[in-house]
């Protein structure tokens, strides 16, 4: 069962990042956040419940900036994971790298 939700998560993402890096401009967003020194986050499981599922450290919303060599696109944000509550919570962009929080 997990190996099959795995499998379908992989490629609605595919799917949805052909589409997305199509639309990523060639410049930074102005709303770009450089500076991310110290800024921690919770995040919470982003199936709608509300549940926090790890404490870790907010890094980017650069559009280009590149996570698990793909491009982060927009609407995202990369984040270091330090403590994870919930190992077993899926991504909300997952990659052929990870596909849960772990």
């Amino acid at each position: 069962m997990k190996r099959t939700i795995n499998d379908l998560l992989k490629k609605q993402f595919q799917e949805k990042q052909i589409e997305e890096l199509s639309n990523i401009q060639q410049t930074s967003s102005p709303s770009v956040n450089t500076n991310t020194l110290n800024n921690k986050c919770k995040l919470l499981d982003w199936t709608g419940i509300g549940e926090e599922v790890a404490e870790g450290r907010w890094s980017s919303n650069d559009p280009k900036i590149l996570v698990h060599h793909f491009p982060l696109g927009p609407n995202a944000v990369r984040v270091w994971v330090d403590v994870a509550m919930k190992p077993d919570a899926f991504l909300w962009r997952p990659t052929s790298y990870m596909t849960y929080i772990e």
